[in-house]
């Protein structure tokens, strides 16, 4: 990997988020309605589902890193924004492996969105959200290899930001990089490297927080592949507030 790669990786991901911002700007209120409906149950499931590492003092800042920031398909068109001015500063003060994770997690963040706002195409009729209406969202889609891509990604930048923390002059950085991110206009990108950084020193090792979620997000995928109506059912039960 050498260090163009890594800068175009990144452009290339703000260029993707920037794309599913300019698609979420022209929704229809039916289909933003159907997004905001299915990202509050897909919030909610997530907490159930991983309600015990959410309980685990060494695992909740990560869970609200990853699930909340990441993977949960919430939108951070501002941070995305600050990312993309301040490029050319990046490029000079991060290492390459950090340029990639950041533009991993910007990829995280737009394969996200861009699944919830298919799902939320499919989804504008349904009032109720519940599992048997999420999972067959999911089979009408059919998009069981980008779903497989998009948990393995979630891996893959785990071990990536794992590693970091065991480079303490990187993670030192990082961190010192706040004052004057601030002052230069981009404090929310500094503060979501320094809260990834951070959640993941805190944990001491990555490997149960990143098993349990691989595991338990393919089993769900293969649940709802094989015709299952309720693939969350072992974390989250059958009932109403699903």
């Amino acid at each position: 990997m050498s260090h163009a790669e890594a800068i175009e990786h990144l452009s290339e991901q703000i260029r993707r988020n920037q794309a599913v911002g300019e698609r979420l700007a022209r929704a229809e209120p039916e289909l933003e309605a159907s997004l905001i409906r299915l990202q509050d149950w897909q919030r909610r499931r997530l907490d159930a589902t991983y309600a015990d590492l959410r309980r685990s003092e060494r695992h909740r800042p990560a869970c609200e890193f990853f699930l909340d920031e990441l993977y949960g398909g919430r939108d951070f068109r501002e941070r995305d924004r600050q990312l993309a001015r301040v490029v050319p500063v990046m490029r000079r003060f991060l290492p390459d492996h950090l340029l990639m994770a950041v533009g991993d997690a910007m990829r995280l963040q737009a394969v996200s969105l861009e699944f919830d706002l298919d799902l939320a195409e499919v989804l504008v009729a349904v009032e109720a959200m519940d599992q048997p209406a999420y999972a067959a969202a999911y089979r009408s889609l059919g998009t069981w290899q980008g779903r497989r891509e998009q948990i393995e990604l979630i891996e893959a930048l785990g071990r990536v930001l794992d590693e970091t923390v065991h480079r303490p002059m990187v993670h030192r950085l990082v961190r010192m990089m706040q004052g004057p991110a601030v002052l230069a206009g981009f404090g929310a990108l500094q503060g979501f490297l320094r809260r990834g950084l951070d959640a993941f020193a805190k944990m001491q090792g990555a490997d149960h927080f990143l098993h349990t979620i691989i595991s338990r997000e393919m089993q769900a995928l293969e649940a709802m592949e094989a015709g299952d109506e309720w693939p969350f059912a072992t974390w989250i039960g059958r009932g109403p507030a699903d």
